[in-house]
């Protein structure tokens, strides 16, 4: 909860291994990063102070000097981040249902849209990057036009919230995309579902309750 990121290095033998880099991102918390074109440029999401709640950070300069850009975006936090790398793009999520487009190269803000009405908590990319799938506090699934921004398809009340408490502990906790259009999901409920994208390949849209 104090903001920082750290990265270990998993061939250590040491039996009290420690981070390889850790620096503070954000003043209050760091709730997601993504690796950006390289191994070296990290994309951070979280919550500061001074509202610079997704940043862009050099892993090979100093921790004092590697801030490279920061965003002036999504009040009171960012919670998830995806890289779709073919486009240079980078898609946040935030507490108050926002999802904002960065563009990379310019370090610009392309574009920002209310897509939930709670916290986005899951955030996945398609493998051709042609859409995008948010999951909220709410429990609903959300499928989105990577370039147009529009929505593709949504799924309502897959993981229905449970409590009138936090956000955090409920709703849509991970999303993942996967060949065939199909997404996968898991929730606060304690079930994971496989749902199928309507109109492809004239597959209706069934619903699979795996577990």
């Amino acid at each position: 909860g104090e903001g920082f990121l750290s990265i270990w290095q998993v061939n250590q033998t040491s039996s009290n291994p420690k981070p390889y880099l850790s620096w503070q991102c954000h003043s209050k918390t760091t709730s997601d990063f993504a690796f950006v074109t390289s191994s070296s440029l990290v994309a951070t999401s979280g919550q500061s102070n001074d509202n610079r709640n997704v940043c862009l950070w050099d892993t090979l300069v100093s921790s004092s000097n590697n801030l490279i850009h920061a965003f002036t975006c999504h009040e009171h936090g960012a919670t998830v981040l995806q890289y779709a790398p073919k486009h240079q793009l980078l898609i946040s999520g935030g507490r108050k249902g926002q999802i904002s487009i960065f563009d990379i190269r310019q370090r610009q803000v392309l574009h920002t849209f209310q897509a939930h009405d709670s916290t986005i908590k899951a955030l996945a990319l398609d493998s051709s990057e042609e859409c995008f799938c948010t999951g909220s506090a709410e429990g609903n699934v959300k499928v989105w036009s990577l370039t147009g921004y529009g929505l593709i398809h949504s799924f309502k009340h897959e993981h229905a919230k449970q409590s009138i408490f936090r956000n955090l502990s409920a709703g849509v906790m991970q999303i993942e995309m996967a060949p065939g259009n199909r997404i996968f999901s898991c929730g606060a409920d304690g079930t994971l579902k496989m749902r199928v994208l309507p109109n492809a390949f004239n597959i209706p849209s069934d619903l699979c309750d795996i577990m």
